[in-house]
Formats: C-alpha cells, structure tokens, sequence
C-alpha cells in the first residue's frame, strides 16, 4: 500500500522482493502456499508465475495460488506452473464460478496428476 493506494504489481522483481520480504518477516525458510493476489494485467501472468515457479525450485514456496482470476488467466498461468489454490468469490449469492472456473480447476487438477 503506497498514500492509502493498493498497489498492484506482478512484475517478476516485485514478486520475488515481496517473497522475500515475507520470509524474513515470518522467520522461515519457506512458505507453503504463496498466493499471488490481484492479477496485474499490465504484467503477462506467465512473467508472474515464471518467477514463482524459481521461487518453488529454490524451496521458498510449496505451492502457488492465485485469488481473483480469470478462466484464461488461471489456465495462462497453469501452463507455466501447477497453480494449487483459486481462491474466488463463492457462495450462495454468488454462484457464477460453477460453470467455467470449478470444471476448469477440476479438469487441471486431474491433469497435473497424471
């Protein structure tokens, strides 16, 4: 948060700081699952998950999640890394994920199996 402002950046130098920064902060080695919250649209989403993916081969993060994502976004970004976590809006109001994002995290789970 920068003057009262949410800053949104997914830039892979901003990614790794922010890992960075956490790991210190929390006095770990590791993070089970990192989530990359508010997809930066100014920023290709396989640049982000590219730098998370060194994140996970050098053992600073398990898994990876994303919050908030498109259907092609969440696919974008699978392709470059299993994505483990969608957290998204869902509940009885709000129901809309049924039918695109819910088979889709199903069908990759599956396939990242195999």
């Amino acid at each position: 948060m920068e003057n009262g402002n949410v800053i949104v950046n997914g830039s892979p130098e901003y990614v790794r700081s922010c890992c960075e920064g956490s790991l210190q902060r929390l006095g770990v080695s590791y993070i089970d699952l990192y989530y990359q919250h508010c997809v930066d649209t100014t920023v290709p989403i396989e640049d982000t998950i590219g730098e998370l993916k060194k994140l996970v081969q050098e053992g600073k993060i398990r898994y990876i999640g994303l919050s908030e994502a498109s259907l092609d976004t969440i696919r974008r970004a699978h392709a470059v890394y299993p994505i483990t976590a969608v957290q998204m809006e869902w509940s009885l109001w709000t129901r809309e994920i049924e039918q695109d994002i819910v088979p889709l995290c199903r069908y990759l789970s599956r396939v990242s199996i195999m």
